[in-house]
C-alpha cells in the first residue's frame, strides 16, 4: 500500500519506483553517505574539543600559579611552600585536582573511538539492506531460505508476502552475528565467487578485530586479537604485545573510514555483477555516478584508492568505450589530487586517446595541466561536446583546477557569450558572483540593502590567483541591528 503523504508527490513515487528499480545503488549511497558523516564529524568536532581542552588545561594552571610563590633563582618553582588560609589552601587544592582531572581525560580518544566503532555499525547495517535488496529481486533466492515457523506464528501474518519478509530478517540477522570472516565465506559459497582475494582483505580484518576489543577487553590486546589478524593475512609494523592497549589515531580513523567505503562499495557492486548480470549497463553507469558524487564530495583518497577495483578486469567485462573512459578519467582525477601524479599518468596511459572525442583529450590536457592547450580544445569544442556540455564547467571536479586560470574565464565568456557564475541560496537571497575577462561582477537578488563588499569563493573553486586576475566579489546584504 502506498503511504498516504505520497499519492500526491510526483517526486517521492518516482523516488520509491528508483529504490525498486536500482535497490543495491541506492542502499549503497545512504551507506557512503552514512560514513562521509561520521568522517565529517570527526573532522569537525576533534578539533574543538582538543581546542578546548587545552584552554581548560591552561586556566586550571594559571588558577594554581596564583597561589604559588615566586620562582627560586633557578627559574622553577619551590619544592615546599606554605599557604597562608585554609581558604586559599582549598582554592589551591581544588585547583590541583582540577588540573590533574582535565590532563587524566582522554575526550579526545573516547569519541575517537566511538566514531570509530559506529563505521562498523553502519556496515552491519549496510550488510543488511544489501543482502535484502538482493533476496528481494531473486525468487529463487528467497525461496531458498529454510526456516521453520509455527501454525499460531504462521496465523498471525496477513499475507504471504509479510511471511517472506518475516523470513528474510531473520535469515539476515542470523547471518550478521557470525564475524566477517565467516559472513564473507559464506557469501563466497552462496554465490559462488571470491570475495576476499583482495590487497586490504588483511586489513579489513584488522580492523573488524580492533572493533571487538575496543568493544569487549577495553582496547587490550588479546591473543585472540593477534591469531586472527595473522591467520588472514596482517602484517603488523610492530607486533603490539597482548594486554597492551590500542588506540585509534585521526590517521588510522580516517584510513579505516576510506577502507569500509571501498568493501561495502566493492561488495555491492560485486555482487550486484553476479547476480544480476543481465543489468550490466546499469551496474556501470551507477559505479560510474558513484565515483563521480564521491569526487563531488573531494574523497579523492577514496577515489584513488578505489581505482584498482574499478578498473579491474570483472568490473570493465561488457562496459562501453565510453563509460570506461569516463572512469578512467574520473580516477585519474583522484589520483592527481590525491598527489599521486605518476599512478595517474600510468592509468591514463593505459589506453590510446588519439581516435576518442576531444572532451577526453580536454580532461587530459587539464589533468596534465597543460592549460594552453585545454583552453584551445575547450574553445573547438564549443557550446556543446559529445560528453561535456555547459554545467559540466561548473559541476565536474575535473575542472576545478582549470578554473583557477583567468584564461578559462575569457574562454568561457568566448564560447557560451556569457560570464562564468556561480549562484548560492541564502536566507536573505540569492548571491551570484560572475567573472568575464578577467574581471568580475557580482549581483544580488534581494529587497536587503547592500551596504558591504568583502572577497569570496564560490562552489568548490579556489581563489583566482590576485596577481592576474582580480578577485571575486559577493555581495553582501547588510545585517540587522
Amino acid at each position: 500500500m502506498e503511504p498516504e503523504n505520497n499519492k500526491n508527490n510526483p517526486s517521492a513515487r518516482a523516488q520509491e519506483e528508483y529504490e525498486k528499480d536500482l535497490p543495491i545503488k541506492h542502499a549503497l549511497e545512504r551507506y557512503l553517505a552514512a560514513i562521509r558523516s561520521i568522517g565529517t564529524t570527526a573532522n569537525i568536532t576533534l578539533p574543538h574539543i582538543a581546542k578546548w581542552w587545552i584552554s581548560e588545561v591552561e586556566k586550571s594552571r594559571k588558577n594554581i600559579e596564583k597561589h604559588l610563590p615566586e620562582k627560586t633563582e633557578d627559574n622553577d618553582w619551590p619544592k615546599r611552600f606554605t599557604l597562608e588560609s585554609a581558604r586559599e589552601f582549598a582554592e589551591f587544592s581544588s585547583a590541583a585536582r582540577e588540573f590533574n582531572e582535565l590532563r587524566e581525560q582522554k575526550f579526545t580518544k573516547v569519541l575517537t573511538k566511538s566514531l570509530f566503532t559506529q563505521l562498523f555499525a553502519e556496515f552491519d547495517a549496510f550488510i543488511g539492506e544489501l543482502l535484502k535488496a538482493i533476496y528481494l529481486k531473486n525468487d529463487k533466492l528467497l525461496k531458498g531460505i529454510s526456516r521453520e515457523i509455527s501454525l499460531s506464528d504462521l496465523m498471525e501474518f496477513d499475507d504471504i508476502n509479510s511471511v517472506k519478509i518475516s523470513m528474510l530478517n531473520k535469515e539476515i540477522e542470523t547471518f550478521r552475528r557470525d564475524s566477517y570472516i565467516d559472513q564473507f565465506s559464506t557469501l563466497e559459497k552462496k554465490f559462488n565467487i571470491k570475495l576476499r582475494k583482495f590487497s586490504e582483505w588483511g586489513m579489513f580484518v584488522e580492523l573488524s578485530q580492533r572493533r571487538n576489543i575496543f568493544t569487549h577487553n577495553g582496547g587490550a590486546v588479546s591473543d585472540q586479537y593477534l591469531l586472527v589478524c595473522e591467520r588472514e593475512g596482517y602484517k603488523f609494523e610492530n607486533r603490539p604485545k597482548i594486554g597492551e592497549i590500542t588506540d585509534v589515531t585521526f590517521e588510522y580513523f580516517g584510513s579505516a573510514s576510506r577502507l569500509l567505503s571501498k568493501v561495502g562499495l566493492m561488495l555491492a557492486y560485486t555482487l550486484w555483477s553476479k547476480v544480476f548480470p543481465h543489468e550490466i549497463s546499469e551496474i556501470h553507469t551507477a559505479l560510474n555516478d558513484t565515483i563521480f558524487r564521491c569526487l563531488q564530495h573531494k574523497r579523492w583518497r577514496f577515489v584513488a584508492e578505489l581505482s584498482d577495483f574499478a578498473l579491474s578486469e570483472p568490473m570493465r567485462k561488457n562496459i562501453s568505450e565510453i563509460d570506461l573512459r569516463i572512469r578512467i578519467i574520473n580516477a585519474a582525477i583522484g589520483l592527481k589530487f590525491s598527489n599521486l601524479d605518476d599512478e595517474a599518468k600510468k592509468i591514463l596511459n593505459s589506453v590510446d586517446w588519439s581516435a576518442s572525442y576531444r572532451d577526453f583529450k580536454l580532461a587530459i590536457l587539464v589533468i596534465q595541466e597543460q592549460y594552453d592547450e585545454a583552453i584551445k580544445i575547450m574553445k573547438s569544442i564549443g557550446k556543446s561536446g559529445e560528453i561535456i556540455r555547459q554545467p559540466d564547467y561548473h559541476t565536474w571536479p575535473l575542472f576545478s583546477k582549470f578554473r583557477e586560470q583567468p584564461e578559462f574565464y575569457d574562454a568561457y565568456y568566448e564560447v557560451y557569450g556569457e560570464a562564468f557564475a556561480e549562484r548560492i541560496e541564502t536566507p536573505k537571497g540569492a548571491v551570484e558572483a560572475s567573472a568575464k575577462s578577467g574581471k568580475v561582477s557580482a549581483r544580488k537578488k534581494t529587497n536587503s540593502s547592500i551596504t558591504d563588499i568583502t572577497p569570496s569563493i564560490t562552489s568548490h573553486k579556489s581563489a583566482i590567483s590576485k596577481n592576474k586576475t582580480k578577485t571575486t566579489k559577493v555581495l553582501k546584504p547588510k545585517t540587522s541591528p
